[in-house]
């Protein structure tokens, strides 16, 4: 008989009822979910065996799985909740069989195609009268950025992730079910792009809005000397990594969207006969230079010629 084990960082747990009798399938399936994903409790009809399967792929921070079952209810109670809090918001994303999710503010019916997201310290019950399949992402709220962490959201979350209304769903929907199928080999690359992803949805964003967000946070803090990635990652919400990415997908750096911003206003202000009092030591400090020295090399690589040369040149 094979037993399951807990899982382990950038790891796959494969666990399935097959392997117990029949008296003993709905104990161990609890005690595999425990030590897995999440504390739950189990109700089947006895007249009827209970199958399922548990695959689990455990990363440094993460917790993937694909969940396939007969018909059965499960519960996330108080007691649970207090014996092993689990500190992580849950997303559910319904491949087969329709299920209802109870909360303490109603009942949500979840079809395949439809997802939801649920604060897995908080109760609530699953019914699947048909069976399920479906993918699940555990993230621990202290991997999740500071303003959707703080977030309170005491009612679930429910969306779609099949069609094109939800790009940010779908293509959760496909990183975790690539993983689960073993083609991914950067484990951290992954936690990184499902995390963001995990965010887009929680805050019915893109990726795209992301991108804008840190270009608008360069236009309005451009002149400050200490602005850097790891500055506008967290103001904007993502990793560094990611935001890195995002302007890579955009063909620059972050330091290049940094430089051209400074540059930008430099020159509006070299060319301003409003400006003309302003000296060039004093553009250089407005628009965010370190020193003089750079803010001449940097103006010159980029328009061909010193600063106050160019100047007389706009002026004239």
């Amino acid at each position: 008989m094979t037993h399951s084990a807990a899982p382990r960082a950038a790891g796959f747990t494969r666990f399935t009822t097959e392997s117990w009798p029949e008296t003993r399938r709905v104990l161990q399936w609890e005690r595999h979910n425990a030590r897995a994903l999440l504390g739950l409790t189990a109700r089947t009809d006895p007249r009827v065996p209970f199958r399922a399967t548990e695959l689990t792929l455990a990363l440094p921070r993460l917790q993937l799985a694909q969940v396939t079952g007969s018909a059965h209810r499960v519960a996330r109670r108080p007691l649970h909740i207090a014996q092993t809090p689990a500190s992580s918001v849950v997303a559910y994303f319904a491949l087969r069989g329709t299920g209802q999710f109870f909360h303490l503010d109603g009942c949500e019916t979840v079809a395949p195609g439809q997802g939801i997201v649920v604060d897995a310290d908080l109760p609530f019950e699953r019914g699947f009268a048909q069976g399920l399949s479906e993918l699940v992402v555990k993230v621990p709220r202290a991997a999740l950025p500071g303003p959707v962490r703080s977030r309170n959201r005491p009612r679930p979350l429910a969306f779609e992730f099949s069609g094109t209304s939800n790009p940010a769903a779908a293509a959760l929907a496909r990183l975790v079910g690539g993983a689960l199928a073993g083609r991914p080999s950067d484990w951290e690359l992954l936690e990184e792009e499902i995390l963001a992803l995990f965010t887009d949805v929680m805050v019915g964003g893109s990726t795209l809005d992301h991108l804008g967000a840190a270009e608008e946070f360069i236009r309005t803090n451009y002149q400050r000397p200490e602005l850097s990635a790891t500055g506008i990652a967290a103001a904007v919400g993502i990793s560094e990594r990611q935001l890195s990415r995002l302007f890579a997908s955009a063909g620059r750096t972050v330091p290049q969207a940094i430089l051209a911003a400074r540059l930008g206003e430099a020159h509006r202000l070299l060319s301003s006969p409003e400006a003309v009092h302003l000296a060039i030591a004093d553009i250089s400090a407005r628009c965010g230079f370190s020193s003089h020295a750079q803010f001449s090399r940097s103006y010159r690589a980029c328009f061909g010629m010193p600063p106050l040369r160019h100047r007389r040149g706009l002026l004239a």
